[in-house]
């Protein structure tokens, strides 16, 4: 009986009047990543035309999606995905230098010039992470309402660099392959606020500006590999390049401001949204050693969300 009866007292506050409205609500996203590597050297030593240009990663606008489902009310519960891939690809000719240690060791065990005529490049990424926020309202004033959020964090972001090198030495033709992997992921708490001004207000409708600020502390944890395979006119070679796998605290940043249209039970929001992953980059070159690069994914984000 004693169940019963919590169980009724459940069913009474989840059916009543001040019983929260859930929301459905999904995401176009449209971002571009930064991701701050320099894969290889390119020179010229003759005279006047002297130059050094290292080339370094750049990816275009690409779009992402992020659907999720909450409630509403004094205090609020979200889950939600969010889901972004982009990738780019490069090449390069004249006097190529790898900075990745595959091809780069490969380089300088021929007879000079110890550069490549050619290299090419394809990158990748793969960002996936889910949120869990739990969140109150508070008013200070009419016009402006904040909701202070704390919650739960998972992410797991792969990245991966595939490069192709060809150089002649002693009228030979010679390739080389390198293939470099740095796939994270982590989950620890989350802290935040969310702010909203009001800008317009009319009958069943208003229109708010939205500030909102997050940021992140992951146990994480990093696994590489790169691997590079050489060949030239007689012999096909491997060679793995020892990294070891890594784990420690990842921080992350997040900040998204724009405009908010409530109408009746239906909600939109459009703004740019900026996400920082300090550190995410891990791998070892030859160019700087170990790498500590921030990733950062950024541009329009577009809601659109049902409240029942």
């Amino acid at each position: 009986m004693r169940r019963i009866r919590w169980i009724l007292v459940c069913c009474l506050i989840l059916t009543g009047p001040r019983a929260p409205a859930v929301e459905f609500f999904g995401d176009i996203l449209y971002w571009q990543a930064t991701d701050p590597i320099d894969w290889t050297m390119n020179t010229n030593a003759t005279a006047p035309d002297q130059f050094v240009a290292f080339e370094t990663l750049d990816f275009d606008f690409n779009p992402g999606f992020r659907v999720g489902i909450g409630t509403e009310g004094d205090w609020g519960v979200k889950f939600y995905y969010t889901r972004f891939e982009t990738d780019t690809a490069e090449t390069v000719e004249g006097h190529v230098t790898p900075n990745f240690l595959g091809s780069r060791m490969f380089a300088k065990a021929q007879t000079q010039p110890f550069y490549f005529r050619r290299g090419d490049v394809q990158a990748a990424i793969d960002y996936n992470v889910l949120d869990l926020d739990f969140s109150k309202s508070c008013c200070f004033s009419e016009p402006w309402q904040l909701r202070p959020v704390l919650g739960l964090r998972s992410a797991w972001i792969d990245q991966k660099f595939d490069t192709e090198y060809q150089g002649t030495w002693s009228d030979v033709v010679a390739f080389s392959e390198e293939h470099i992997k740095n796939n994270f992921w982590g989950i620890g708490p989350k802290l935040g606020v969310e702010n909203t001004l009001n800008l317009w207000r009319g009958q069943g409708c208003k229109v708010d500006l939205a500030m909102n600020f997050y940021t992140a502390y992951l146990l994480g944890f990093w696994t590489f590999q790169d691997v590079a395979t050489n060949t030239d006119d007689q012999t096909v070679s491997t060679q793995v390049i020892p990294i070891d796998n890594r784990d420690f605290g990842a921080m992350a940043f997040q900040a998204m401001i724009g405009l908010h249209l409530n109408w009746r039970n239906w909600n939109a929001t459009a703004g740019w949204e900026f996400n920082d992953w300090l550190n995410q980059c891990q791998i070892f070159d030859d160019a700087t050693g170990p790498h500590n690069n921030d990733l950062i994914v950024q541009g329009l984000s577009v809601r659109v969300g049902c409240s029942y």
